[in-house]
């Protein structure tokens, strides 16, 4: 009797452009890449929300039970499912081109949750939990890594140039000087390169570069 097995091969992933990145989230600003590029949210329910209450109110007025509000129920339906269907595509635009760009990308993990709590319908609009799923399953099929820091890391307050870190940073502070080396931080840029920093030398990326921005000439 012969028997046959299939061997099975981990895939292993694809560094067609030898690059990583580091990704900040940001409610003014999508994603800031950390090689200094913004990605700016389209903010769909934001953009649709004057027509959703208009729907809204409309359903409201029509008699329970009566044909017209069935319609008016199905209207306000259909401008959510709007919202929604506008959204995702954008998210699997947006993971296309991230995986097209790097090879490896690391991400903060984030209390969504928490945020949800503390800024509400603006995080529930800007849903980046949904965007996360979406560019990890793309990415598996591009053979491309994304890798998630430790949440507490403080990505804001850490000079990525030295290392300096801060006590406190206001959550309304978006530049600073390091006391340390002098150089000039914004923000979330800062936060992306240390979140790009930090995702390399905790996971085996294998030969990647850091992506940096151009130099003019």
């Amino acid at each position: 009797m012969v028997v046959v097995v299939d061997s099975v091969k981990e895939s292993e992933t694809k560094f067609e452009t030898s690059r990583i990145a580091g990704f900040d989230f940001g409610l003014k600003t999508f994603l800031t890449c950390s090689d200094g590029s913004k990605i700016e949210s389209p903010q769909f329910l934001k953009q649709s929300l004057n027509a959703i209450k208009k729907a809204s109110r409309n359903h409201s007025k029509k008699r329970k039970g009566s044909a017209n509000r069935e319609r008016a129920r199905l209207n306000l339906v259909r401008k959510h499912e709007d919202v929604v269907n506008r959204r995702s595509d954008w998210f699997w635009k947006l993971a296309h081109e991230l995986t097209n760009r790097f090879d490896v990308l690391c991400f903060e993990t984030l209390n969504l949750k928490g945020m949800q709590r503390l800024w509400g319908r603006k995080i529930s609009d800007l849903a980046f939990g949904e965007f996360v799923q979406i560019l990890e399953w793309v990415a598996t099929k591009k053979d491309k890594q994304v890798i998630f820091i430790d949440q507490w890391y403080p990505s804001s307050k850490t000079c990525s140039r030295c290392g300096h870190v801060l006590k406190e940073l206001d959550l309304n502070t978006r530049e600073w000087r390091c006391p340390s080396c002098q150089s000039v931080n914004g923000r979330d840029e800062n936060a992306a390169k240390n979140i790009c920093a930090v995702g390399a030398s905790t996971e085996s990326v294998g030969d990647v570069r850091q992506a940096t921005p151009a130099i003019a000439v």
